[in-house]
């Protein structure tokens, strides 16, 4: 199946139904509201790139919470990295804590949006923006979605390349003069 640059309905009620208790459990993980949020959009965007695959096996191998443990199996894996090891923090018997130096003004810090952050406000349909309308689920679902659209898209041009490369090398291996010995 080829994914579409717009999410499908089912993916964006998924988000709706997902989108609060991650972003609880991202913030519990991780500590911070902006580590969270980036945290919620890798998860959501593992849940997108494999959406095709997760619906397959919804509906034709009758495994109805297979969107929802993959979404597990991808929180615990993205938020491994936020964990403390408690087992190996006490073992030491010399701790040593790096303060950074004071400033009297804080450094510039250049803000990355994405692409998909400035689309969001037109992928909303015209259709939904009622005042019983929520954009948050639907703009994080568009935001996901088109982060791996952009994914798969990039992985689609390396593979090309790829095959390119080997068939220029096989053609030039195949041209070669053949060498004596």
């Amino acid at each position: 199946m080829r994914m579409t640059s717009e999410p499908p309905a089912g993916y964006v009620a998924f988000v709706s139904r997902h989108l609060e208790p991650l972003r609880r459990d991202a913030t519990r993980v991780v500590g911070g509201e902006e580590e969270a949020d980036q945290l919620c959009v890798d998860v959501l965007t593992d849940v997108a790139t494999r959406w095709a695959w997760l619906e397959l096996q919804r509906t034709r191998l009758g495994q109805a919470d297979a969107a929802d443990v993959f979404l597990g199996r991808v929180f615990a894996r993205r938020s491994e990295r936020f964990f403390l090891d408690e087992s190996t923090a006490g073992d030491d018997d010399l701790q040593i804590m790096v303060t950074p130096e004071r400033r009297e003004e804080p450094p510039a810090r250049r803000v990355y949006v994405s692409n998909a952050v400035r689309l969001a406000p037109i992928v909303i349909p015209r259709k939904s923006r009622s005042s019983a309308f929520v954009a948050g689920p639907v703009c994080e679902a568009a935001i996901a979605w088109w982060h791996a659209y952009e994914n798969l898209r990039r992985r689609r041009l390396v593979y090309v390349g790829f095959v390119i490369i080997v068939l220029l090398l096989a053609l030039a291996n195949l041209t070669a003069p053949p060498t004596e010995v």
